[in-house]
């Protein structure tokens, strides 16, 4: 008597549950590369503010300690007084060098760092080295 079973059973049948299936397998075919994409754009924005973390390291070492910096960059790299600092996955180019002074002041500046074809512009705006990290645009 195990096993039986009634006319009026309810259940699903397998043609339902393999149109569910059918189904949810169409909607991650959509959802994934989207969600995929997202990750990718996060981990580069990870990465530009890694840099910029570093340049508010340099600020605050040149007020705390007197010390005097310059920013430039060389072949794809950031350089801090002629010595490159490597970056995974991260090209630098910064436009004009920038100096951070042994008083705390700064120069004006430009850093453009590109991560995976993510592009992101770093603002270094004198006298006292406020930064501003945005993402550039794609104009076509």
């Amino acid at each position: 008597m195990v096993n039986e079973f009634k006319i009026g059973q309810k259940g699903f049948t397998l043609i339902e549950i393999l149109a569910v299936m059918v189904i949810l397998f169409v909607m991650l075919s959509m959802v994934l590369p989207i969600s995929f994409d997202m990750v990718g754009r996060y981990k580069a924005a990870l990465r530009a503010q890694e840099v910029m973390l570093y340049v508010s390291g340099l600020r605050r070492d040149s007020f705390l300690y007197s010390e005097r910096h310059l920013l430039k960059s060389a072949g794809n790299a950031l350089t801090v007084d002629g010595k490159a600092i490597p970056f995974d996955d991260a090209q630098i180019a910064v436009a004009e060098p920038i100096y951070f002074y042994s008083n705390g002041t700064t120069s004006s500046g430009r850093i453009e760092i590109t991560v995976d074809d993510e592009h992101y512009l770093l603002n270094v705006r004198a006298p006292f080295g406020s930064l501003d990290l945005e993402p550039l645009e794609e104009t076509a």
